[in-house]
């Protein structure tokens, strides 16, 4: 059985962790007197210098137009990552809300059955979290590396220096030593914005799972104050609602750029692959599908999850629980009749459907371009 108190101990480490990064994204450690409370922006400073050598590398272009959707690419990942990065500085304190919050389930132990399904989910998130937390980085890491190693075997550049021309059939070295930094320099700066986001997201489904083990708590005849049980289910089915509302508010920029922009890029590196089967691409696909991938999937197990608990509100026995309480069961599944989950642009549900329907027109737009080229 797990331990809740272990996976507490845990969870105060992760959150440390996620709090760290905060604090560095925000250069808080930075004299506020110095840089008038704008030292939190910082990052995105960098990131707009970032993303403007590549516009500079696009006014010296001169090749094919495999190279070019790399430049484009490239370019829409540094907006997509300062849009992040901007996230977690102006939410800093709604982060730091949800981080509590869920500190907080951690330490209840108001209920024994609650505390067993808490621990087995928390526990199971937590692994699963370990090694997500190393995968990551190393997708991105090799992605990186492997657009380095093509750019230098291509003499083509990526991130050119301002004022510094790009010199065609010539050696451009500080070019690829300037953009070898940079693109080094990315995936430290994507993964911390990645862990926030996933940490919080499958804390929310594991929550999620506590919550029907909760419901299907109420039919055993070892529940002490049933009444009481049920009211505790009511809240939180409450605390998740509104928790899960400002997760979605904070990020709602954050799933509409990356909806957005993952499409573009699975539509783009299908081409490119097609056009020039190179294996040093496929970290670079890779690291695509997991990022968009890994949205879809939250998507789906949010949706699906709050989609069933009207169906195991209503198969409860209900009918043996008094008239205050039935009228409590009827809040929580009239409730439960609109299931939440991610959308993009708070129009499009973010879903496994969303991402079969992107690759399929992948393929469909690489099947034009390779046509009319």
């Amino acid at each position: 059985m797990a331990d809740l108190t272990k996976c507490y101990s845990e969870f105060i480490r992760i959150e440390n962790f996620l709090n760290n990064i905060i604090n560095i994204f925000g250069f808080s450690f930075l004299p506020r007197r110095i840089f008038f409370g704008f030292q939190k922006y910082i990052f995105l400073v960098v990131l707009l210098y970032y993303n403007a050598t590549t516009y500079t590398a696009l006014y010296y272009f001169n090749g094919s137009m495999l190279e070019a959707f790399v430049i484009i690419m490239i370019s829409v990942g540094i907006v997509q990552l300062a849009v992040k990065t901007l996230v977690l500085l102006i939410n800093e304190n709604e982060l730091n809300e949800l981080l509590l919050w869920i500190r907080g389930l951690h330490r209840d132990h108001t209920f024994g059955l609650i505390t067993q399904s808490a621990g087995i989910h928390f526990k199971n998130i937590q692994f699963i979290l370990k090694i997500f937390h190393k995968i990551i980085f190393a997708v991105y890491f090799v992605a990186a590396i492997g657009v380095i190693a093509y750019a230098i075997y291509t003499n083509f550049v990526i991130h050119s220096i301002p004022g510094i021309p790009v010199k065609q059939n010539q050696s451009n070295i500080y070019h690829h030593i300037h953009q070898g930094f940079i693109l080094i320099s990315i995936p430290f700066i994507i993964t911390p914005c990645e862990c926030i986001l996933v940490t919080i997201g499958f804390y929310f489904i594991a929550l999620l799972n506590v919550f029907h083990d909760m419901i299907k708590h109420l039919d055993k005849p070892n529940v002490e104050n049933k009444k009481q049980f049920l009211r505790t289910i009511y809240t939180f089915h409450c605390a998740i609602l509104k928790k899960f509302e400002i997760f979605n508010n904070v990020y709602f920029y954050v799933f509409t750029m990356q909806a957005g922009s993952s499409s573009l890029f699975i539509m783009l590196i299908f081409y490119i692959i097609r056009l020039k089967m190179n294996l040093i691409f496929v970290p670079l696909l890779l690291g695509i599908f997991l990022q968009f991938g890994l949205l879809c999937i939250f998507g789906e197990f949010i949706f699906s999850k709050s989609e069933k608990i009207f169906t195991d509100l209503y198969l409860t026995k209900w009918y043996e629980f008094d008239l205050s309480d039935q009228k409590v069961f009827l809040i929580m599944m009239c409730i439960s009749q609109y299931p939440f989950g991610l959308k993009a642009a708070g129009m499009y549900d973010i879903n496994i459907i969303m991402f079969v329907q992107v690759v399929k027109a992948g393929f469909s737009f690489c099947a034009i371009l390779y046509t009319f080229t």
